[in-house]
């Protein structure tokens, strides 16, 4: 597999996705979580050694962060998005004043 396109059309067949757009955003959540497990080192000597166009496409994307962790943590137990809660702060914010 050499090119962004093979890869994504692979995640898309493995995953049983729709599109290639849905490949995309796994693909992303999974390498993101992915170079936040193995390091900087690890992750640079993986660039090195993939073909270009893998290669642009492991490189644009930024490991996940620790707080990331969190948001998803919130999300998944109580179903609230970063914007409904900024929502709802401001409204108890106004409410109290």
């Amino acid at each position: 597999m050499k090119t962004r396109k093979e890869f994504l059309e692979a995640v898309m067949k493995m995953a049983e996705l729709k599109d290639l757009e849905q490949a995309d955003h796994a693909a992303r959540a999974v390498i993101s979580l992915t170079k936040l497990i193995i390091g900087d080192e690890l992750s640079q000597k993986i660039a090195e050694v993939s073909p270009s166009d893998l290669r642009q496409g492991w490189e644009s994307i930024r490991a996940a962060q620790e707080d990331d962790f969190e948001r998803d943590d919130r999300l998944f137990e109580t179903g609230e998005t970063d914007g409904e809660l900024e929502r709802e702060r401001q409204w108890k914010i106004t409410s109290e004043s």
